[in-house]
């Protein structure tokens, strides 16, 4: 049933472009841009229970980052983008190794001071950003063609999305999961089981920078402006709520919050002044019947299915 469901999506993924007009095909590439980003804090928080509020923060630097590196080099943003990302690792793993001496809360103001010194920078270096006014994104080019419209770039990050999933799905169930899940419910008990806490601690902030630039240059490449306000502290809560309102722990949490965060404030554009009131109505009915996120609830219901069917079998 996995099987054919998974076969059903990528038929229907498939068949987008070919029905949905270009700003559906716009909002769906930024859902899956978005939930490439948000990859990185399902696997910080979700299963290594780190708190991190600097996501925004290595998602600029992959967007940024892009866009100046391609024009001080000359080089493509394909060539560009993945050093960014091997970078932001790099640069996660030895924030990961610093932030070993705090956690709860003083790691969140650590993380937080991250984002805040991001912005100001962004802000302030007018000549590589472009300040308060903001960078503009040239299109992507693979040799003459450019990759500027809603379908092309939906062919290029859908995949990349699809592939964030795999990854989410493949981290919980090999080894490198078990250790973020002793890492999570406590650090102590995972030094005694022989654990790196260390390594661990530094492998998710690792992974999470990488995604999170991974992610920023996508959502770069879509929405051809880039702006310091897009990544400063109140994008990194955003994203944070979109981690938590579509399962922390579910490797489709990422899309379905993302899915939420994207559309809902879309289709409820009718609402005016009330738009907002309504908007966060609805996550606050959404956290008090899925405590554990939407992909949660989901992934119970489907444990119970698969229960209910035992039974009848046997």
């Amino acid at each position: 049933m996995r099987l054919i469901a998974c076969l059903i999506a990528v038929v229907l993924l498939a068949l987008a472009p070919f029905v949905l007009s270009n700003h559906a095909l716009y909002l769906m590439t930024l859902v899956a841009a978005t939930s490439v980003v948000v990859t990185g804090l399902a696997i910080v928080t979700g299963q290594a229970g780190q708190i991190s509020l600097a996501q925004g923060a290595f998602a600029a630097l992959g967007a940024y980052g892009m866009v100046i590196f391609a024009k001080a080099s000359g080089l493509p943003y394909w060539i560009g983008l993945p050093l960014l990302v091997v970078g932001a690792a790099a640069f996660g793993y030895l924030f990961g190794a610093l932030a070993l001496r705090v956690e709860d809360h003083y790691l969140a103001l650590a993380t937080m001071a991250v984002s805040a010194v991001m912005q100001l920078l962004l802000t302030h270096l007018e000549s590589f950003t472009g300040g308060a006014v903001g960078l503009q994104v040239p299109p992507l080019r693979i040799g003459e063609t450019s990759l500027a419209k809603p379908a092309m770039l939906y062919a290029l990050i859908m995949p990349i999305a699809a592939a964030s999933v795999w990854f989410l799905w493949t981290l919980s169930r090999s080894r490198f999961g078990r250790a973020f899940a002793a890492l999570r419910m406590t650090e102590v008990g995972a030094a005694a089981m022989g654990i790196n806490v260390l390594h661990y601690k530094s492998l998710a902030f690792a992974l999470s920078a990488a995604f999170a630039a991974l992610g920023g240059g996508l959502i770069a490449l879509l929405t051809t402006y880039l702006d310091p306000a897009q990544f400063g502290i109140i994008e990194s809560v955003r994203l944070i709520a979109i981690a938590v309102v579509g399962g922390l722990r579910s490797p489709f949490g990422p899309v379905i919050g993302a899915t939420i965060f994207v559309m809902l404030p879309e289709y409820l554009g009718a609402l005016g002044s009330y738009m907002t009131l309504a908007f966060f109505v609805l996550l606050l009915v959404c956290m008090i019947a899925a405590p554990m996120g939407l992909g949660g609830l989901a992934g119970r219901w489907t444990a119970r299915l698969t229960a209910l069917r035992r039974r009848g079998a046997q």
